[in-house]
């Protein structure tokens, strides 16, 4: 009984032909891992020769474009060129976008790689409306412009402030442009002064004095002067105070066709 139980728990005997199949089987899931690993490795190789490859793609073009007036498309090659040993694959965008606006001219720049070999450069340029002070300028959005080659723009407006002030006098000016302009006058130069006083110089060579407070009051209550009694004046009209709670003063150019008259203004 003992041994028949024994017997029961023999495994059975392996032919060679099964042996021969196991050894087999075992043989292809060695081959398969190994060609699995070879090709991980081959893989990575490639990828790691490709992306050295793709760094060492250089910029061979700066193409620039824009409508330039100020900028030289050599000067802006020239702030790039220092910026690309990195290749055109790593080149980082955002900072040489940075770089170049920083530059005194330059509004917005945008920048693209074109494969295989090209930096696409694409600049708006910094539009001069007013000038700041004796040598900086503003622009559409009252940020001062610092350039040093700015003589084509000495006949622009003068607008001159404190500190800080850049954008608030940028709104008083645009505003007297645009309620003088019915009038044929034009602001040539607003100024504010270390006390908050207003001044404008006018294009006909008058002179307005606006004060420190109620910029839009006192104005509209010049056009409402000149319309009434001062554009059709026999004088020509050199200074206006608007400073007077309802009132203004307002002096005249000299009259010489009156014979002794010496004084050179005359308050009305």
């Amino acid at each position: 009984m003992a041994a028949s139980r024994r017997n029961s728990r023999r495994r059975p005997k392996q032919t060679a032909s099964s042996r021969a199949k196991a050894i087999l089987a075992r043989l292809k899931s060695g081959v398969s891992v190994l060609v699995s690993v070879t090709a991980l490795c081959v893989l990575g190789s490639v990828m790691y020769l490709g992306a050295e490859g793709l760094r060492s793609l250089p910029v061979e073009r700066i193409v620039v474009t824009g409508k330039l007036e100020n900028l030289r498309q050599e000067a802006l090659r020239e702030v790039l060129s220092d910026e690309l040993e990195d290749g055109l694959l790593f080149l980082n965008l955002s900072d040489l976008q940075s770089t170049l606006e920083d530059l005194p001219w330059v509004y917005a720049a945008q920048l693209r790689r074109r494969f295989p070999d090209t930096l696409e450069v694409s600049v708006v340029e910094q539009l001069p409306i007013a000038r700041w002070g004796n040598e900086a300028f503003l622009n559409h959005e009252a940020r001062i412009i610092e350039v040093t080659d700015g003589e084509r723009w000495q006949d622009l407006p003068q607008i001159r402030g404190p500190v800080g002030s850049e954008a608030r006098l940028m709104n008083h000016y645009q505003r007297l442009l645009e309620r003088l302009r019915p009038l044929s006058l034009t602001p040539v130069a607003l100024s504010e002064d270390d006390y908050g006083q207003l001044y404008a110089s006018l294009d006909n060579g008058l002179e307005l004095q606006l004060g420190d407070h109620d910029f839009s009051l006192r104005l509209q209550r010049f056009l409402k002067l000149w319309r009434s009694d001062l554009q059709d004046a026999d004088r020509v009209v050199r200074r206006v105070d608007m400073r007077y709670d309802g009132g203004a003063a307002v002096a005249f150019d000299q009259t010489p066709q009156l014979a002794g008259l010496t004084e050179n203004t005359q308050g009305r």
